[in-house]
């Protein structure tokens, strides 16, 4: 077996060699990988998993075909493209390969739009005799909606199917809390990477396509909660101490949000924290994003940022008793209904922020 290196940036951090495991730059590791018996097993079966397209992701089977790859081995088409990810600047280099940070980056380089059509629209597309030269980040971008990186002028944008982003992204402005702005995508830019019917096709299904710009660099990483349980967990860490530590305020206002906007999909792969790439030090949750799945109508969803077990109504009680006085819970109350979510959801957005105002 060749000697593969994971890398940040132009760093080798960590050395693979006949399936043993060389530690170079510990502080520098990605963090799941942070204690010193790390194995083979754990990157390939842990780090590259979680790097890799989800094979249920709408339009994966589709991305695939282009890349005329089996659906029952996704790990290689991330392969080919060196598990680059614009969450982070890590990648996988073999030994020999005449390859620079600079040449790999998917934060630099042009992206190619036909797989950006495949992923977001689901266009059929042939990439196969265009993997030497092309550079894309979603066979590496996580979670099942349908979405895609598209490069503008000021610079990368993540558009998605998913309009309930819209509604929830003003009411966390209305309240005041940190999250990633999202609007509504503009139709010339979807014109540029595919056919007016595919679009047609989403306004059909009463959907929209929208937009956020990235907040990721190469200066600054973003870092799931997920992988950070797994480094507590090797270093006998509480998380959850941990965070209501070093950063409660951010910590906090997500249970309430999550609450107030009855988010049922807030868990480990969704929410995180900002990470120097100079130093691989932790700096704080990053924003709030992701609630394409919020305005249940579900009274007990079960709250996954928690230690204890408990609803999300329970968390954001006790949350509230932290933050309240630092959430605007009048500020939705004075903002009209946004046109994504139907009169119940609002009643209930609004009986939320008045029922947790009150703690």
């Amino acid at each position: 077996m060749e000697k593969t290196y994971i890398m940040l940036k132009d760093t080798p951090v960590l050395e693979i060699e006949n399936y043993a495991c060389r530690i170079l730059n510990f502080e520098l590791l990605p963090i799941s990988l942070r204690y010193s018996g790390v194995t083979y097993d754990d990157i390939m079966h842990g780090w590259t998993e979680n790097r890799t397209m989800n094979i249920g992701k709408t339009n994966a089977k589709k991305l695939l075909a282009g890349f005329r790859i089996s659906q029952s081995n996704p790990y290689m088409i991330a392969r080919l493209f060196h598990f680059a990810s614009l969450s982070d600047c890590y990648w996988l280099k073999e030994e020999g390969e005449n390859l620079t940070w600079n040449q790999v980056s998917l934060f630099q380089n042009p992206l190619e739009k036909a797989v950006s059509a495949t992923a977001l629209l689901g266009a059929s597309n042939h990439f196969r005799p265009m993997v030497e030269r092309i550079h894309t980040p979603e066979l590496t971008a996580q979670g099942m909606a349908a979405k895609a990186w598209i490069r503008e002028e000021d610079g990368l944008y993540l558009y998605k199917v998913g309009k309930k982003e819209l509604a929830a992204s003003r009411i966390l402005d209305a309240l005041g809390i940190s999250h990633v702005v999202y609007e509504e995508s503009e139709a010339e830019r979807l014109l540029q990477i595919a056919a007016q019917s595919y679009l047609d096709r989403i306004h059909d299904n009463g959907e929209k396509i929208v937009k956020c710009k990235i907040i990721s660099s190469e200066e600054t990483a973003i870092v799931p909660w997920e992988d950070f349980q797994i480094y507590c967990g090797w270093n006998d860490v509480n998380e959850y101490e941990w965070i209501q530590k070093e950063d409660p305020d951010n910590y906090y206002s997500m249970q309430v949000a999550d609450y107030i906007l009855g988010n049922e999909d807030r868990h480990g792969a969704n929410f995180g924290f900002f990470m120097d790439n100079h130093t691989g030090k932790l700096r704080g949750l990053y924003p709030l994003m992701d609630h394409d799945h919020a305005f249940s109508k579900d009274k007990n969803i079960p709250s996954q940022t928690s230690e204890a077990d408990e609803t999300l109504q329970q968390a954001a009680l006790r949350a509230a008793a932290y933050i309240g006085r630092k959430i605007d819970f009048d500020g939705p109350a004075g903002m009209k209904k946004p046109e994504e979510i139907d009169e119940e959801d609002w009643r209930g957005v609004l009986e939320r922020c008045k029922e947790l105002k009150q703690v």
